[in-house]
């Protein structure tokens, strides 16, 4: 897949794929391409050629509305809540892709739309028992430790159940305890979940020690992949890195 804006190359026919059920990490210097990526799977960008296929539908023919549908959520480098609403209510977001009801339905009453709701209930409140949110569901995101609301961002995400999850810079602003338990979480959401994982991270200890595979990019290119010990070895990772020769 190659992506570019202007004359600027963003992704230089990068090409790899996320086994299901694994954890993929995917890092690389500032600039690399690695949020890029993340913003075209989520149809936020249009590449100019490849394609991008999650099972047998290319994303590349939906409209962004359409991906979380297909079970694709994901979190934000930059958080995404909204400040004035409550913890719940952030989290209760990202049920919007899962739940049938529409003006009409919901103004008739009728019978189905509140099996949904509560429905739609209970899973944010597995999610915030899950995620440690319960103290705080009734309060608005405003205010929250910074680690606090990257949990409510990472609640709203798993509320739609997705296949695929796309984590930004999760353990950004988090001190070395909340990183040792950040990973803990990321390999226990995989297995309670059943979710695929694509991580994105500079965190390199957080990632070599969860991913199963490590793909990296540079200046836009796929520069290595393979397993956390490969990655490490590999002179060309070492050189975009540390910017010797390995």
């Amino acid at each position: 897949m190659s992506l570019r804006f202007g004359g600027l190359v963003a992704l230089d026919g990068v090409s790899f794929d996320v086994p299901a059920g694994k954890i993929l990490g995917l890092i690389g210097p500032n600039g690399a391409g690695k949020t890029t990526m993340f913003n075209a799977i989520t149809r936020l960008y249009r590449p100019q050629a490849g394609e991008i296929w999650f099972g047998q539908t290319n994303l590349l023919g939906l409209a962004p509305h359409e991906i979380p549908r297909l079970g694709i959520a994901r979190t934000f480098q930059n958080l995404a809540l909204f400040p004035s609403m409550t913890v719940r209510d952030n989290i209760r977001v990202g049920l919007h892709a899962s739940t049938k009801a529409d003006v009409f339905s919901q103004a008739l009453r009728l019978p189905w739309v509140g099996r949904e709701e509560r429905r739609a209930e209970q899973v944010v409140d597995e999610a915030i028992d899950y995620l440690g949110l319960r103290a705080v569901e009734r309060h608005p995101a405003a205010g929250l430790p910074f680690g606090t609301l990257k949990r409510i961002e990472l609640a709203r995400a798993l509320v739609a159940r997705p296949k695929l999850l796309l984590l930004d810079e999760p353990a950004g602003g988090l001190n070395h305890e909340e990183v040792s338990a950040l990973g803990a979480l990321i390999r226990d959401i995989r297995e309670r979940f059943d979710v695929t994982i694509l991580l994105v991270e500079h965190h390199m200890g957080l990632v070599m020690s969860i991913s199963d595979r490590v793909v990296v990019l540079d200046f836009g290119k796929k520069i290595a992949e393979g397993t956390p010990d490969e990655v490490r070895r590999n002179p060309e990772v070492i050189r975009a890195y540390l910017g010797v020769e390995a």
